[in-house]
This record gives structure tokens, sequence and C-alpha cells, in this order.
């Protein structure tokens, strides 16, 4: 167990110190388990659980840089918008926190492993036990994303809920920290105290007990270059604390509803039929046209999702029944016309178009959130 344990130290400390290499070599997995479909017997279950592992990993590999950043760099000269935030320092230094933490992760583990738990769980009790282990993910992965909306100020649930960390600009960070000399001094005593307090020492910041309201502190003051000389009170604000608009909320209670409505309408009207093709395509376009409403009162996250929501709508052309009907003959044809006659782009082309029925077949039958 000790040896254990020492390994595991020991591939953290590589990985806080190497995240670029070890971006690579996810990255290199996740392409293995795409190009071993349909290649050997079984395929579909190895090549699923190397995916699902490789994204496991990533969320693993995600949170030991992240806390090794926030150890290290005096990264928070904001205050940290607690019940967003996904850093693994948020989940240490507040309580309420840990229980938002801890259900993200649960939600995403689900999100990475849902495909491989629906496919094993056909091979190993049959089509029933596969649409049961569906529903109950399903239904899982829906009272999270509503607890998280309704318990905290978060406007908008990501896909997955705790999103790949963005390794380039940390290691940007990282750089210029070290350029300017905002490194931290790091030792286990002071690292313990910095995540002991109530927001932090790394965010100079401090929350009064009896109030609630957020106090600078008087050595919490940021370089000159960074400083916006706003007071501590209006830093919430610009995390997105505002008083939500209930009228997105409603919009986002619809959209993680929509797996739950496409899953019973499929069991209604058919596994392929255009009723259920219909209907979740209006309330993808429902939910999409209520935020575009009210989208002056939208932050950031929200309109970033937003984008990703509405490039999302054309998997409807790879999804039953449109696919068998319309799109299968004419991407296919597309396809075999650059593999057999662009030089270069025949190297994907190729292989995207012998993978395309195993994908399609996998992944475009269920439309989770």
């Amino acid at each position: 167990m000790d040896n254990l344990k020492k390994l595991i130290r020991s591939y953290e400390t590589w990985v806080a110190a190497n995240p670029e290499t070890v971006c690579d070599v996810e990255t290199t997995t996740k392409w293995v388990s795409y190009f071993i479909a349909g290649r050997i017997s079984d395929s579909n279950v190895v090549s699923e659980l190397i995916y699902t592992l490789s994204n496991m990993l990533v969320l693993y590999n995600d949170r030991i840089i992240d806390k090794s950043q926030n150890k290290r760099f005096s990264t928070g000269l904001q205050p940290v918008n607690y019940d967003a935030s996904t850093s693994a320092v948020a989940y240490k230094n507040n309580k309420k926190s840990q229980h938002v933490y801890r259900l993200k992760v649960i939600l995403t583990t689900l999100e990475y492993c849902e495909v491989f738990i629906e496919i094993s769980a056909k091979r190993i009790f049959g089509v029933r036990g596969k649409w049961l282990f569906v529903a109950l993910v399903q239904f899982a992965k829906a009272a999270g994303r509503f607890f998280i909306l309704q318990h905290t100020t978060e406007k908008i649930i990501t896909t997955p809920a705790l999103p790949a960390l963005n390794r380039r600009a940390l290691i940007k960070k990282q750089k210029d920290a070290m350029k300017n000399g905002y490194v931290m001094e790091e030792s286990s005593a002071e690292s313990e105290k910095s995540l002991s307090n109530g927001f932090g020492d790394s965010c100079g910041t401090f929350q009064l007990k009896r109030s609630g309201r957020v106090m600078r502190k008087i050595e919490g003051a940021p370089p000159l270059q960074y400083r916006d000389f706003k007071l501590a009170e209006e830093q919430p604000k610009k995390n997105g604390n505002q008083p939500k608009n209930y009228a997105l909320i409603q919009a986002e209670y619809l959209y993680i509803a929509k797996p739950l409505i496409h899953l019973a309408a499929m069991g209604v009207f058919g596994e392929k039929k255009w009723n259920q093709y219909v209907l979740s395509l209006t309330l993808d376009l429902i939910t999409i046209r209520m935020y575009h409403q009210h989208r002056h009162e939208m932050s950031k996250e929200q309109k970033v999702e937003m984008s990703k929501r509405c490039m999302n709508l054309l998997l409807y052309l790879v999804r039953s029944p449109l696919y068998e009907r319309v799109t299968h003959s004419r991407i296919d044809r597309v396809l075999g016309f650059v593999a057999d006659n662009v030089p270069l782009v025949k190297m994907i082309a190729g292989p995207l178009r012998e993978y395309l029925p195993y994908w399609q077949g996998t992944y475009f039958y269920l439309w989770s959130t």
C-alpha cells in the first residue's frame, strides 16, 4: 500500500511538472480509441473502454494540474466564484462548494462512462437491461443538473459539468508569473495555511462571518498593472453572482429535461421515428430562442455554451431517422469522392467514411445534454 501511495505521488508530481507532455499522451490515447472501432472483434467495447479511461485520465490530470498551479502561483488576483468554480482550491475552501464540486465530478464521470455502461449492460443483460441503465443514467444526470442550477448562482450547466482545464492558458500564466517574479514559495505549511482560509490567501480577500460581505485584505492588493480599484463587494458581480434571470433559468430547466422527454418519446413512438426526432429538435430550438431573446443579459460563459449548443444542431444530420433516409447516402458519396481524389485529406476521409456507421449507431441515437 505504501508503494502504491508513493507511485501515485510520483505520478502527480510528474503530471504537475509536465502538463504539455501529459496533454500529448491523452490526445494519442483518444485517437487510438477512434481507430480501433471496427478493426478487431468486440471493437466497440474495447474502443469505448479506452476512450472512457482516457477521459477519466484527463479529468484526474486536470485536477492535479489545477491544484498544483493554485498552490505554486499567485493566480487568484480576483475573488473566486465558488458556486461556479471547478477549482480544487474552491473545493477545499468552502463547505457549500464541496457538495457542488463532488456532484460535478460525479456528473462528469457519468458523462464519460455512460456509453460504456450502456454497451456493457447490453452485452450482459440484453436490450431491456441496456435501456434500464440508460434511463437510470439520464435520470441521475438530470437530477444532478437540476440541483446545481437550483442551489448555486450558476446560470448554465456546461457539458461536461467540469469542463476540461485550459492548460495553454495555465502554462502561459505560469510563464508570466515566473517572468514577473510572482512565484510563491511552496512549502507544506504555507500550502495548508493558504487552503485553510475562508477565501484562500491567493485571492487576497476574506468573508465576514455574520454579514457574508467580502473584504479585501490590506496585503491582498494585486500588482499595479492588474489593479482595477473596485471595491471588494463589487467583485462577486463580476464573477456572475448577480440575480438570476428566471426566463434563462426556465430555458435551462427545459434543456436539462430534454433527454428525459426524448427518452419517453422513444418509448412511446419508437427508436427511429420522426415523432421523437421532431420533438427533440423543437425543444432545442425553443431553448435557443429563449436564450436569444435575453442575450443582452447573458454572461460570457452562457454565450460560449450557447454557441456550442447551436453548433450541436448539426448533429441532427447524423441522427435517426434522417440519417438512414436522407443524409447517409449523401455523406458517404462526399467522403468517397474526397477519399478517392484529394491526396492528403483522404487519410482522414477514408477512415471517417468507414467508421461513421459505428459512431452513428453508438453515439447519435440518444440525445443527451
